[in-house]
C-alpha cells in the first residue's frame, strides 16, 4: 500500500491489494472478511479472532493433487457470490452406507448423495461394483468425487484424464485397461449416479474448483497465436468474468446475496441439521482518499460465502474495486466502515 493510510473501522480483517484488469488498467481492489462462529447448530456470532483474508489460499494436499480447501481470495471480482460447503457427511446410523448431504442458501439448492467406499471387481468375466461399505463420516472433498486420470495404458501418451475434476477417483479413458479394486467414487449426484465401468458422470461436490477445470476454465478465454501477437500480456479479448466464480455447478448465484439469508445443512454434523440465517451485515463502505481527485466512496458486495461445518466457522468476503490513474501512489487513504457487529447473535 505504499504510505496510504487505513483505518479500518469493522471489526472484520480487511486487505487492500492492487490487480490489473482485462486491459491492464490498475486497480485498488479492498476486500474485508468477516469470521463468525456457528454456535449450537442454530445461530452465528461474530467471532472473536478473525481470520486474515487468504491471498495464497490452502489446498487439502500437495499442489496440482490436491482441491481447493480455500481458494486464493485475491480476485479482482466476482460477478456474483460463491457459496461453498467445507465438511463431512455424517451417516444417520451405525451400519449406514448412504446419506444424503443437503446444501439450502437462499434460493440455492444442492443435494451430494454420499456411499461409502466401493470398488470394481471383475468376475467371470463380468465387471460389478462391491456392495458400499458402512461409514461414520466421510469428507465432502473432490478427492471423494468423481474424476481423476487413468495411466493404466503402457502408452504415457494415451494417459488420460477428466477435466471437470482431475483429483478425483473413478475415470478411466477411451484406452483405459479394467484396474481390479479402482474407487469408486463416495460423493454422486443422485440424478446421475455412476452406472458401468466406463461412465462419466459430472462430478459431485459442494467446495472449490480449481481455475484449470471445467467449466471454469472455459471463460478463461483463448491463449492462441493471435492473443501472443496482439494481446499478451493482457488477458484475451473473449476473457469472461466468471472465470473468477469458483463455487460448484449450482452453488453460483445469479446474483449477490444480501447476506441475511436462511441456511440450512442436512447430514454434514454429528449432531444434527445446521440451520441459521447470514447474519445481516450491513454491507461494508470504502471512503478511498486519492491524490488529484475527489474522494471515491465504494460499496462492495458480498461475493463468497463460506460454511465450515467441520470447524463451525461461516465466512464472508466482501469486494470492490476502483480504477487508478497511476496506481498505488494514487491512494492517500482507505477508510472502512460498517455497523459494528461484535456481539451480534443471529438465529
Amino acid at each position: 500500500m505504499g504510505h496510504a493510510d487505513i483505518q479500518n473501522l469493522t471489526p472484520f480483517a480487511f486487505e487492500a491489494i492492487f490487480a490489473f484488469d482485462e486491459e491492464g488498467r490498475q486497480l485498488l481492489v479492498p476486500i474485508i472478511k468477516a469470521t463468525c462462529e456457528i454456535r449450537n447448530n442454530e445461530s452465528v456470532e461474530i467471532a472473536e479472532e478473525q481470520i486474515a483474508v487468504n491471498l495464497a489460499g490452502e489446498y487439502w494436499g500437495k499442489p496440482e493433487e490436491s482441491s481447493y480447501k480455500y481458494e486464493p481470495e485475491s480476485a479482482f471480482i466476482k460477478p456474483s457470490t460463491d457459496v461453498v460447503l467445507i465438511g463431512s457427511a455424517y451417516a444417520p446410523k451405525a451400519g449406514s452406507v448412504q446419506v444424503d448431504v443437503g446444501l439450502y442458501v437462499g434460493t440455492l439448492r444442492k443435494t451430494v448423495r454420499v456411499i461409502g467406499d466401493r470398488y470394481w471387481v471383475k468376475t467371470l468375466g463380468m465387471t460389478f461394483m462391491s456392495p458400499a461399505e458402512p461409514f461414520e463420516s466421510i469428507p465432502l472433498i473432490y478427492e471423494r468425487a468423481f474424476g481423476g486420470w487413468d495411466r493404466s495404458n503402457p502408452d504415457p501418451q494415451k494417459h488420460t484424464f477428466e477435466p471437470r475434476n482431475p483429483v478425483g477417483t473413478g475415470f478411466r479413458g477411451k484406452h483405459g485397461k479394467f484396474e481390479e479394486g479402482l474407487r469408486l467414487p463416495n460423493l454422486e449426484d443422485p440424478r446421475r449416479p455412476i452406472m458401468s465401468y466406463d461412465d462419466s458422470p459430472p462430478p459431485a461436490g459442494f467446495g472449490f474448483t480449481s481455475p484449470n477445470w471445467q467449466p471454469r476454465a472455459n471463460f478463461a478465454g483463448t491463449y492462441d497465436d493471435a492473443w501472443m501477437k496482439e494481446r499478451m500480456p493482457l488477458l484475451p479479448k473473449d476473457f469472461d468474468r466468471r472465470f473468477f466464480n469458483a463455487a460448484s455447478p449450482g452453488l453460483i448465484a445469479p446474483g449477490y446475496l444480501n447476506g441475511d439469508e436462511p441456511v440450512l445443512v442436512k447430514n454434514a454434523s454429528p449432531d444434527g441439521d445446521i440451520s441459521f440465517n447470514l447474519p445481516g451485515v450491513s454491507a461494508p463502505v470504502c471512503r478511498v482518499e486519492l491524490k488529484g481527485r475527489k474522494d471515491e466512496i465504494l460499496e462492495p458486495q458480498l461475493d463468497t460465502v463460506i460454511i465450515n461445518t467441520d470447524e463451525k466457522l461461516l465466512f464472508l468476503v466482501w469486494r470492490a474495486h476502483l480504477p487508478l490513474r497511476s496506481g498505488p501512489h494514487d491512494v492517500v487513504s482507505i477508510e472502512v466502515q460498517t455497523e459494528n457487529m461484535s456481539s451480534r447473535v443471529v438465529g
